[in-house]
C-alpha cells in the first residue's frame, strides 16, 4: 500500500485495497476538514447536526469526549491510499457485547471524495471487522427513507430492511421515514463464501 509520509503507519487499523482506516486523533481533528463537514448543506443533507453550527471547539470535544475514550463506540478516519489526511469517518457504535450488536455509521466529508467506492470499502472493513473481531451477531442502522443511493448502497452490502419508522424525522418542514437495517453474522458469513 502507497501512504503519504507523514501518515503515521501506528494509526492505521484496518487495510483495504483502496484505503485505510485509522485510528483518528486530534490531530485529524485539527488538520482535516472534519468539522467544517457538518456546517456544508451537502455533507449534512441527511443529517440531523445540520440544524446547529459545528466548530473547532465543539468537534474536539466530540473526539476528547465519545472517541478517544469510548468503550462502546470504534470511529475511524478513511484515508484514501496516497493521502495523508481523512476524508470521510465510519463507525461501529453503541456496541453492546451483551447483545452482540452495533450500529454502523459513515460520513465521507471531502465532495471530492464521493462516488469513488471509498464508502463501500470503508462500510465492508469494519462490518468484517464487526463480526470477525468482536464476534458481533448483528450490525444495524437507520437510514432516511428519501436517501435511495444510500439505501442501494447498503443493500449492496449485505443489509436487509428490518422495518420503518414513520415520520421519524423532520425534514424541510415535512416529516420523513426512517428505514432500519441490518445485517447478521449468519448472512455476512454466506456472503463471504459466496
Amino acid at each position: 500500500m502507497n501512504t503519504a509520509q507523514n501518515l503515521d503507519e501506528r494509526d492505521i487499523f484496518l487495510r483495504g485495497k483502496t484505503i485505510i482506516l485509522k485510528a483518528l486523533s486530534e490531530n485529524d481533528v485539527l488538520t482535516s476538514g472534519w468539522y467544517g463537514w457538518f456546517n456544508s448543506e451537502d455533507a449534512t443533507e441527511f443529517v440531523q447536526q445540520r440544524y446547529f453550527p459545528n466548530t473547532l471547539q465543539k468537534q474536539l470535544e466530540f473526539y476528547r469526549s465519545g472517541i478517544a475514550n469510548s468503550s462502546t463506540k470504534i470511529q475511524l478516519g478513511i484515508v484514501p491510499n496516497g493521502m495523508n489526511t481523512i476524508v470521510g469517518v465510519v463507525s461501529l457504535s453503541n456496541i453492546d457485547f451483551l447483545n452482540r450488536k452495533a450500529e454502523f455509521g459513515i460520513m465521507i466529508g471531502d465532495k471530492a471524495a464521493r462516488g469513488k467506492g471509498y464508502g463501500t470499502e470503508a462500510c465492508a472493513l469494519i462490518v468484517k471487522h464487526g463480526f470477525e473481531r468482536l464476534s458481533l451477531n448483528k450490525i444495524y442502522l437507520g437510514v432516511h427513507a428519501d436517501h435511495k443511493a444510500a439505501i442501494r448502497s447498503y443493500e449492496k452490502a449485505g443489509f436487509r430492511q428490518e422495518g420503518l419508522l414513520r415520520e421519524e424525522v423532520l425534514m424541510n418542514g415535512i416529516y420523513t421515514d426512517s428505514v432500519i437495517m441490518g445485517i447478521l453474522a449468519s448472512e455476512f458469513r454466506a456472503q463471504q463464501q459466496a
